[in-house]
């Protein structure tokens, strides 16, 4: 590495913040990247939240596994207050999932230790190359903005991820949320990628609920412009970081997925099927009103977008039977995943957490999750008996339909499991062997 200064476009010299507890790791990079960089070390999370606060930095080196706050907690703190600074995860126990997650929730990288240190050096030159191209709105993307002219303009960052970014907008006073889909001419993976993306607009234009994420408008028929959609902005948080605050009673957590329930009856009433639930993709509004977005994926039978011989989703929120080689989807899989995302959310712990796609699979298959009960004696017991229902491994025993679902809760929330068992729940209860789901 030759001893060049690095220097940005406005003439300051890149400065990059190394995050690591272990002293050797960040004096080996003190030293390899102070040649060409201007480089800060700290020793801990909450110590580089502290620099962050009183210094600007282009991009963020941090370990994962750190005592106190982890390097994902740190990561998912810099996202929301600092969207256009770019970050590199570094790990010695690397896992598959993290990598993939890390990557979708936009970091820039997701590196193993022992570090690579020519291929760490190649990667914040590119880092930098994009945080140039890409972090301040004047200069995100020349063809975006022409095609965007005087109507929208760009706010900040939403996130980023491997296929596209997300940008806050506005237009005439409104905000919205503008997802683009990167066009690049050497990813084989494009046209996937489009297929999908058009896909969203089609279903989100379709659905008809509030709880479903608004579309505004779309330009993909114009095939000389980057194809881009406009979205209502959703205020709020999505259910991952409600999960990672724990700040929600019993009370309000069962008025979430009594809303999701709801919604996915109504989605699935529409001939749709998401196939990706999960908490990334539930958004909540100060006052506990879900938004459901993210239908990138979604199975429709009569569309000729459906791609039905792939396995699409997050693994661990997966049906075992979405493994299965030619069986198409249905409902019964969303609500499995619905039944996944209660259990986090009742209990903090996802209950096929595995490091690797094979482990997870096979979790899925043979697991029994501890009861949730026994995880958060605050969950009632008939709720329990819901989610049982739903993360049932044989689909032909789960709700029928996710109407079931709502119906089961309400139900429960209006006296029905108070004191005597009524008529109605004894035959509930009977048709869920949970000694077959919990172990």
């Amino acid at each position: 590495m030759n001893s060049t200064k690095i220097i940005s476009k406005d003439g300051l010299q890149t400065s990059i913040l190394v995050v690591d507890d272990e002293y050797g790791t960040r004096m080996l990079l003190d030293v390899f990247l102070s040649k060409e960089f201007n480089v800060s070390m700290a020793s801990s999370g909450n110590e580089a939240i502290s620099m962050l606060e009183k210094e600007k930095f282009d991009i963020v080196l941090s370990d994962v596994n750190m005592p106190e706050m982890s390097g994902k907690e740190f990561f998912g703190v810099c996202r929301k207050k600092y969207p256009e600074m770019q970050f590199i995860l570094m790990t010695g126990k690397p896992a598959f999932a993290d990598a993939i997650n890390a990557v979708k929730d936009g970091a820039f990288y997701y590196l193993l230790k022992p570090l690579d240190l020519k291929l760490l050096n190649s990667l914040i030159l590119k880092a930098v190359k994009e945080k140039e191209s890409g972090s301040r709105p004047e200069s995100h993307d020349a063809g975006i903005i022409k095609n965007l002219g005087a109507q929208y303009r760009i706010v900040r960052s939403l996130g980023s991820g491997v296929s596209g970014v997300v940008l806050l907008v506005e237009s005439k006073g409104e905000l919205y949320a503008m997802k683009l889909l990167r066009c690049c001419n050497e990813d084989d993976n494009y046209l996937n990628k489009m297929e999908r993306f058009t896909r969203e607009a089609e279903i989100l234009m379709r659905i008809k609920n509030e709880h479903v994420v608004r579309i505004i408008e779309h330009n993909l028929s114009k095939t000389d412009e980057n194809p881009y959609i406009i979205m209502e902005y959703v205020k709020g948080m999505s259910l991952s970081e409600c999960i990672r605050e724990n700040k929600l009673d019993i009370h309000q957590k069962i008025s979430i997925i009594l809303q999701i329930a709801e919604t996915l009856d109504c989605v699935h009433g529409q001939g749709v099927l998401h196939r990706d639930i999960k908490p990334d993709n539930i958004l909540v509004t100060d006052d506990l009103f879900v938004k459901m977005t993210d239908f990138g994926i979604c199975y429709v039978p009569e569309s000729s977008l459906t791609m039905t011989e792939q396995v699409l989703g997050s693994p661990a929120y997966m049906a075992p039977e979405s493994f299965e080689a030619g069986r198409k989807p249905d409902l019964k899989s969303d609500i499995f995943s619905l039944g996944v995302l209660s259990y986090e959310l009742f209990t903090g712990i996802r209950p096929f957490e595995e490091d690797t796609i094979y482990r997870v699979v096979n979790a899925l298959r043979t697991r029994k999750p501890v009861s949730p009960v026994k995880l958060n004696p605050e969950i009632p017991m008939w709720m329990e008996d819901v989610m049982a229902k739903m993360l049932d491994k044989h689909p032909d025993r789960r709700f029928g339909s996710c109407g079931e679902i709502s119906k089961a809760i309400t139900h429960y929330l209006s006296g029905g499991g108070k004191e005597k068992m009524s008529f109605t729940t004894r035959i509930f209860r009977s048709m869920i062997p949970c000694d077959t789901v919990w172990s």
